[in-house]
């Protein structure tokens, strides 16, 4: 039986009431309806926010202790139905650098082929992609360690999901430049001194190439076969 007008603003106080106490909402349809008007506005209050800054706070300090429970417990469960909770909460995981965590549900929703929020022009895969090649830029220029979370994506990337071809031009680029990073974290062929680890940089690099014939490699894989060739000579 429907609800009357009274009821429903009565089910969505209690709703409410119950996020915000970080508790676990049924998942019931009534329960689904609820969540989504709940999780709509906190998207509208969040977007609100003029400052990255405050819009991290928020996501790390309210929305993720406010939706964690209901997400958890909807991935404990064995009901499935399209849940833009659960991906809301994978994107503000990676915003707030809870990588592990994000990655562990990310694959979860992907293996569900959630879809990302109709503000988001990518998949979820290619959200996931581009998320963590960025992180691991940073962290690579900041000497920062990018494992395990860059190998674990690039075997999905590689093995899984299937991306539009720049991103994987981008994947591999990136893979093999990082092989040979000299002591500042520069690539530089000639710091490498094992023909081995040129010749898996080469062949990542030259499936950037075959990706996007643009990659921008050409250089650089001149620079590694030259290196091959000299170490072989010597």
């Amino acid at each position: 039986m429907a609800m009357s007008p009274c009821q429903r603003h009565r089910a969505r106080v209690k709703a409410a009431k119950a996020l915000d106490m970080h508790e676990a909402l049924a998942a019931t349809p009534v329960s689904f309806h609820l969540q989504k008007l709940e999780l709509e506005s906190d998207v509208e209050r969040l977007r609100s926010l003029p400052r990255t800054e405050d819009r991290i706070e928020m996501k790390r300090d309210e929305l993720l202790p406010r939706w964690l429970p209901t997400v958890e417990a909807y991935l404990a469960g064995s009901a499935r139905f399209a849940n833009p909770a659960l991906v809301y909460c994978v994107i503000w995981l990676f915003d707030t650098g809870e990588m592990e965590k994000a990655l562990d549900w990310a694959d979860m929703a992907i293996n569900e082929s959630q879809a990302m929020p109709e503000n988001f022009k990518s998949t979820l895969p290619a959200f996931v992609a581009d998320t963590v090649l960025a992180w691991a830029t940073d962290e690579a220029a900041a000497g920062h360690s990018i494992e395990p979370y860059f190998s674990r994506t690039f075997e999905n990337i590689r093995d899984k999901w299937r991306l539009h071809e720049d991103i994987n031009a981008k994947w591999f680029k990136f893979a093999g430049l990082y092989m040979l990073r000299d002591e500042s974290g520069k690539p530089r062929a000639t710091a490498v001194e094992d023909v081995d680890t040129l010749e898996q940089a080469d062949a990542l690099l030259a499936m950037a190439e075959k990706y996007n014939r643009n990659a921008g490699v050409k250089t650089m894989r001149d620079k590694v076969r030259a290196r091959i060739n000299s170490l072989i000579a010597s």
